[in-house]
């Protein structure tokens, strides 16, 4: 495919703080792979007090322009100047890339993409499937009538990473064309991974323990309401590692929970885990376990696989039927038991966990490769451009 160089894409998100889960990490990785691919990207992203700003100088370093706006208050992340810093970011770009939903830059660049006939695209990032809109339903019913839908139904596309979250959509009927393209993963960060050993070493977890990892934002919708039962029907060789950003209050009392079932002495508490320390506890753990409510992807589980560790999720993490498929790992339903009965059998078989965890590996490697994808986008924009150029 030729690259377009003069392409100039904008990338608009209402937060790069990792600890937000995984649409600022999505946006680290697509923007890199594109600026590598040859595109021009630039990023305009507000923030809150206190946030960590360190992907800034990630992107920047890798040739991304960055904007940051703020400290922006609530409700929907206000700021005095983001009207004209997003009017000046549009007016600069052929095409705007517009992640997650309900916050005032989301809708400022909408707005201004569209007055100055831009094509602009909307990456919900799981925000319009169901689960997600029973949460404060009311207040996003009304923000969806009052703003959103606009915007959705008057996009170049919607993107979506998945099958599923496009069909999880389609109770609202919008009248903007689909694409669907996946997150990815940075395949080089995975040719030398650590030491076996490294991650249990520093946490004093023995050799001889079979390590279940959760890796991910703490978070009710994640499911450690149902994996910390599940967990206490496993047998005592096993370690729970829990790694992952998440408020005070709900750390304690999952860590009350595992006090109540009597197992805080095999569930290991890490926080947020970055760069080498996340891949080493890839390496050292046996089973990746995500149960989550609603997952509108999963950067964590790909990520997993690529490591080769075979993954247990539920069928609510959008690539499920993927995994499945592949033969990468296990699905179950968002159910305490179910999820024990699953957890026994992978824990019980390395058989099943290696065949599983070789599987995974070529999987993700091959199907969510940033640098494959982010060639598939210089396509994707140049379509748009000419449809929009077409249509004028």
């Amino acid at each position: 495919m030729a690259l377009h160089s003069g392409l100039k894409v904008l990338h608009v998100i209402s937060g790069i703080d990792p600890r937000g889960g995984g649409p600022a990490e999505a946006l680290r990785g697509l923007a890199t792979a594109q600026a590598a691919a040859g595109l021009n990207v630039r990023v305009l992203a507000t923030f809150f007090a206190g946030d960590d700003l360190g992907i800034a100088a990630v992107l920047q370093a890798r040739g991304v322009t960055v904007r940051l706006v703020g400290p922006c208050r609530k409700p929907l992340g206000r700021h005095p100047d983001l009207a004209s810093a997003t009017g000046e970011a549009v007016a600069t770009a052929d095409v705007v890339h517009i992640h997650a939903l309900w916050e005032e830059v989301q809708h400022l660049s909408a707005r201004a993409a569209r007055d100055s006939q831009k094509p602009y695209l909307i990456r919900p990032c799981g925000m319009l499937d169901p689960w997600s809109l029973r949460q404060s339903w009311l207040k996003k019913r009304l923000y969806l009538y009052w703003r959103l839908q606009r915007h959705l139904n008057s996009a170049a596309t919607i993107h979506f990473t998945s099958d599923v979250e496009q069909s999880g959509a389609a109770s609202l009927r919008l009248q903007a064309p689909a694409i669907v393209e996946p997150n990815g993963i940075d395949v080089s960060e995975y040719a030398d991974l650590p030491s076996r050993g490294t991650f249990r070493g520093r946490r004093g977890i023995p050799p001889g323990e079979t390590v279940v990892l959760f890796l991910g934002r703490l978070h009710p919708k994640k499911g450690l309401d149902l994996l910390l039962p599940a967990f206490a029907r496993v047998g005592h060789d096993c370690i729970l590692v829990i790694a992952g950003p998440g408020e005070e209050t709900y750390q304690a009392s999952l860590k009350a929970e595992a006090t109540r079932l009597g197992i805080a002495d095999r569930v290991v508490f890490t926080g947020m885990l970055l760069g080498e320390d996340k891949l080493a506890a890839f390496v050292d753990a046996d089973l990746f376990v995500l149960p989550s409510y609603q997952e509108n992807f999963g950067i964590a589980v790909a990520e997993a696989m690529a490591a080769g560790l075979p993954v247990l999720i539920s069928d609510q993490v959008n690539i499920n039927k993927e995994v499945a498929i592949r033969g990468a790992g296990g699905v179950v339903p968002t159910d305490a038991e179910a999820l024990a009965t699953e957890l026994v059998r992978w824990t019980n078989d390395l058989e099943l966990r290696r065949h599983a965890g070789a599987n995974a590996r070529e999987f993700a490697r091959s199907q969510y490769d940033w640098t494959a994808i982010a060639n598939r986008w210089v396509g994707h924009y140049q379509r748009l451009l000419s449809k929009a150029a077409a249509s004028r």
